[in-house]
């Protein structure tokens, strides 16, 4: 039976997956049980080709062989229709998070020295996660009903004990210390590299972001899930993070981080590359430092501030002095002493400068109505606001659109 095609298919699906697949076949010489390298660090005395071809020989057609090992790796196993043995080996793959505690116990139970615990542990983070696993058997039963005829000529089965170690066998497991010192520069560099990065979002410091664009490198991540994709959206997340707070001390009033940041939220988890990623966080630290550029409430009083970001979120709102004060339970003139210290503005000559400022942008990036308008800006008597907007902006919003149009 040809079944070549489907054979590659699946190969290629599962490679997208980031989930190891080999063909085990005679003579064996290159055969290779993937790992990650945590075989050959605690048990190098085994012979793999020897227990290889004996495994492939006792496996029996028409079974998937769902199997796990002391290491807790998940692998799925079965053998192909061909004259000499020869095996699909899937995996290895784990179906939940590695937890801490875990590791803890497997590096006790293979001896493994504290000091050498990083590299061992390091193996692990390289493994990759299938939350649900579901795909993953559908994907196989559709091919074992390829290769083997129908969905009820094979069955699945439970297999414990895959590729054993030797009874009693200790790890002459060694760690170069030196690997531990280059990590810990990496690490270093690259929390430094974070801390001025949100240090000059912090301050709104667009001119100084792009010096610092190279700082934003997914490539060199440490792999903690085995998909790619994944751990770059994961260190996004972190970054979405990290920007959010950088705002926040950037005195930028929650309600515009928490808009900003479910926006980027949401886009991360449609990124369907590394470099799409990379993009994406590039922006993230354009928008926020803006964001603190514009929106930045450094240097006034908490009062102030609350008065500030209720003009910004809705100038259609009655923003009287009194209603102001009335708001924030405090005098009407104490409210209009502070303000105009502070901002060197009366209340009403700042809210009238913002719903003008907000009548421009209507104009220049929409085809709205002048009354229409004025309605958006908190001003519903149409003549007012044209008679405003000439004082300030010295065209009436009527001659200001005209001469965008030309």
């Amino acid at each position: 039976m040809n079944y070549q095609a489907e054979l590659t298919f699946l190969k290629n699906v599962l490679e997208n997956m980031h989930i190891p697949v080999s063909i085990l076949e005679e003579p064996f010489e290159n055969a290779h049980i993937h790992d990650f390298g945590i075989r050959k660090l605690l048990h190098p005395e085994i012979d793999y080709v020897k227990y290889i071809r004996e495994f492939c020989s006792s496996c029996y057609s028409h079974i998937i062989y769902k199997a796990h090992d002391e290491y807790l790796f998940q692998y799925i196993i079965l053998k192909l229709p061909k004259e000499t043995p020869s095996c699909l080996l899937i995996g290895p793959y784990t179906l939940t998070p590695w937890e801490e505690n875990i590791l803890l116990d497997k590096a006790q139970d293979f001896h493994i020295l504290p000091e050498n615990y990083l590299q061992f542990r390091e193996c692990y983070t390289h493994v990759p996660l299938i939350t649900d696993p579901a795909f993953l058997y559908t994907l196989l039963n559709t091919f074992a009903a390829k290769i083997w005829g129908s969905m009820d000529s094979f069955t699945m089965k439970e297999l414990s004990n895959f590729a054993p170690v030797q009874e009693n066998s200790k790890s002459e497991f060694t760690y170069d210390s030196s690997e531990l010192f280059s990590s810990m520069n990496y690490i270093e560099q690259k929390f430094q590299a974070e801390a001025e990065m949100m240090q000059i979002v912090s301050h709104g410091q667009l001119h100084k972001l792009e010096m610092y664009s190279h700082l934003i490198d997914i490539q060199n991540l440490e792999n903690r899930l085995g998909d790619k994709i994944r751990n770059a959206k994961n260190y996004a997340i972190i970054m979405n993070t990290l920007l959010r707070k950088a705002a926040e001390n950037g005195a930028v009033h929650p309600i515009h981080i928490d808009r900003i940041s479910t926006e980027f939220a949401k886009k991360i988890e449609l990124q369907t590359s590394e470099a799409g990623i990379t993009s994406l966080i590039r922006d993230m630290a354009r928008k926020y430092t803006l964001l603190v550029k514009n929106h930045s409430l450094q240097g006034y009083s908490k009062l102030v501030r609350k008065v500030l970001v209720h003009i910004e979120i809705d100038l259609s709102a009655d923003l009287t002095l009194s209603t102001q004060a009335k708001l924030l339970d405090v005098n009407p003139s104490y409210l209009s002493t502070v303000f105009k210290k502070e901002t060197g503005q009366t209340l009403t000559e700042y809210v009238t400068e913002k719903r003008m400022e907000h009548a421009i942008f209507l104009l220049n990036s929409t085809n709205m109505q002048i009354q229409t308008i004025a309605q958006y800006c908190g001003i519903p008597d149409v003549c007012y606001f044209t008679k405003t907007f000439k004082k300030l902006v010295g065209k009436s919003p009527t001659e200001y659109k005209n001469k965008i149009l030309h």
